[in-house]
């Protein structure tokens, strides 16, 4: 009989970490804690609070090594992260309430730990969003390594080295000590681009792709993979076809790498002498150091909600958010650094949001700072002390309206003036610049140039808004479309009424990274393409290989187009006429 197992099978999910990498799978799986409700004896009380307060201790130095990896190897940014879970451990809401718990209801201590646990998780994971369930994932951390350690257990799986690890879910710190142990990859079940997981994995370099639902399920350590941390995909014992193709396409992927280097220092300029600015999207400061590594021409983004992310809370002083842009800006000086402020709500949640039915029409971007001026303020004025260290430009997410860009900068003035009374140094014409994000914009974009000293186009959005997809629903992922023709008629007609007022555009959401979509954006006349810094070299190949006159007729041809496939399927043919690229290498699914 024909074991079902055996056969090749194919699981699409999100990748969130470029690579293909074939190997024997790790199944991963949490070892299951089954707690019961035991009473204790009333002389065995202050023992048990013994033992709890000893297995938090132990918990804090297991913590204390991660942090200490995570400084070395990603640094402090991203150390925080493991910081934040070390503080649960102390916290009165855990802590103190575990003790009481032991003291008032003679509970043995795992038990206690897991009714007070249990308690704070159901309220994140009630909130049905994905920020709020990955908190829920940590606090699950914190009390998996205490039970241990009142178990005296293993804490750390002993993970076989040149495996790809598939597991339901991982933490953060798994990610980090997997990394230690040479891991080819991992594939989770669940995940999306912003957790934690995803941040490291990028960050570390190791190819990942999560969002596979039921892949860790469905197949046993042994079982050979192959990771599309390009794609998104996971084959599940490949036929000899399918890996003999995969083999190709991953040397194929490691020469184009390879090759790539040489482009680093050459300009991104068509072969017609029409030059386009590439920058980099980073989240982390640690990141700064592959502006240069890739030879991006400044940060077209940075997303400043990841330290509010990182660290769990809103309450970042002013002092705290200048220090870290003020290292970013200098780092990269004289090159420009776009600091987009707070962007909060969709799948990007803090305590401060409201529970929502559908977060990505609510109370996020510049709605939520426009409403909490006092978190806006800080920020406003952290970025302004930064501009004195270098070419800062000021980027609004998530509007909708004129009126909030005439607020904004309403409130920067208000920022400036409150420098000037405490001496503080700061440059006086800081650009405030539009993301154009949502339909409303790109069409009404003459009014909005007006008032914006620059665009910067976010795709992934203004796709989901435009085509009424949801990017993070698996029913309708495939819908999802960045180079559907009328995604491309609002880019268009936004960067038609930029030319006319005179501003610079750049776009920054995945489109610019997709190899298929360059020739078509640079032939629009798009300023800046700005993107996660590993693919700007594959980007640069695409222009130094084409003409503004080609890119010019393949723009013509793609509004022209009834649909994404037609669009897709003609540029891919140009690609490989060029030689410059290759499909596979492209997911423009894939979110931001």
């Amino acid at each position: 009989m024909t074991d079902l197992r055996a056969r090749e099978r194919v699981f699409d999910g999100i990748a969130v970490s470029p690579g293909i990498t074939i190997g024997p799978a790790y199944v991963h799986a949490r070892e299951a804690i089954e707690v019961e409700e035991r009473i204790l004896e009333p002389d065995l009380v202050e023992q048990e609070v013994a033992s709890l307060h000893e297995a938090i201790e132990r918990s804090e130095r297991d913590l204390n090594k991660i942090i200490a990896v995570t400084r070395e190897k990603l640094g402090e940014d991203s150390a925080e992260i493991f910081e934040a879970q070390r503080l649960m451990l102390f916290d009165d809401a855990v802590r103190g309430e575990a003790e009481r718990c032991i003291r008032r209801d003679r509970f043995e201590a795992s038990y206690a730990l897991h009714r007070v646990m249990q308690r704070h998780r159901k309220i994140l994971e009630a909130s049905g969003n994905d920020y709020f369930r990955e908190r829920a994932h940590d606090l699950q951390d914190v009390e998996d390594r205490i039970i241990r350690h009142l178990r005296r257990g293993r804490l750390i799986s002993a993970v076989d080295p040149s495996h790809i690890v598939v597991s339901e879910n991982l933490t953060a710190a798994d990610i980090i000590l997997f990394s230690r142990r040479g891991i080819l990859g991992c594939a989770m079940d669940y995940g999306g681009l912003t957790s934690h997981v995803s941040i490291m994995a990028r960050s570390l370099g190791v190819p990942a792709v999560v969002s596979l639902h039921g892949l860790a399920g469905s197949i046993s350590t042994g079982d050979v993979l192959v990771l599309d941390g390009l794609r998104g995909r996971v084959v599940v014992n490949p036929d000899d076809a399918t890996l003999e193709a995969y083999r190709k396409r991953k040397d194929r992927f490691e020469r184009l790498r390879a090759e790539e280097k040489s482009l680093v220092h050459l300009e991104p300029e068509t072969i017609d002498g029409h030059r386009v600015r590439l920058e980099a999207n980073l989240e982390l400061r640690d990141e700064v150091s592959f502006v240069a590594e890739y030879g991006a021409q400044g940060i077209g983004l940075f997303r400043t909600e990841m330290l509010f992310l990182v660290e769990g809370r809103l309450s970042v002083s002013e002092e705290d958010q200048f220090r870290i842009y003020q290292a970013v800006v200098s780092a990269v000086a004289p090159a420009p650094v776009t600091l987009r402020v707070l962007d909060l709500g969709g799948d990007k949640l803090l305590p401060v949001a409201h529970r929502e039915h559908n977060p990505f029409l609510g109370w996020r971007g510049i709605r939520v700072l426009l409403d909490k001026p006092d978190l806006l303020m800080p920020q406003l004025k952290a970025i302004l002390r930064a501009s004195a260290f270098g070419n800062v430009r000021i980027l609004i997410p998530m509007v909708t309206d004129v009126g909030e860009v005439r607020q904004v900068r309403a409130l920067l003035a208000r920022a400036r003036e409150e420098l000037r009374s405490e001496g503080r140094a700061f440059a006086d014409n800081v650009p405030v610049g539009v993301m154009v994000e949502v339909p409303s914009v790109a069409l009404l974009a003459d009014r909005f140039a007006a008032e914006s000293d620059f665009f910067s186009i976010g795709t992934n959005d203004l796709t989901q808004y435009a085509l009424a997809v949801d990017r993070g629903n698996d029913l309708v992922s495939k819908l999802f479309r960045d180079l559907h023709p009328a995604v491309l008629h609002l880019v268009r007609k936004t960067l038609e009424a930029a030319k006319r007022r005179g501003i610079p555009v750049s776009v920054c959401g995945e489109l610019a990274a997709n190899l298929r979509a360059v020739p078509i954006l640079v032939g629009m006349g798009v300023d800046t393409l700005s993107m996660s810094p590993v693919y700007l070299p594959g980007v640069k190949r695409v222009i130094r290989s084409m003409s503004k006159e080609e890119g010019q007729l393949l723009a013509r041809e793609a509004l022209e187009s009834d649909d994404a496939d037609e669009v897709a399927a003609r540029l891919d043919r140009w690609l490989e006429e060029h030689g410059c690229g290759v499909p596979f290498l492209v997911d423009s699914r894939n979110g931001h």
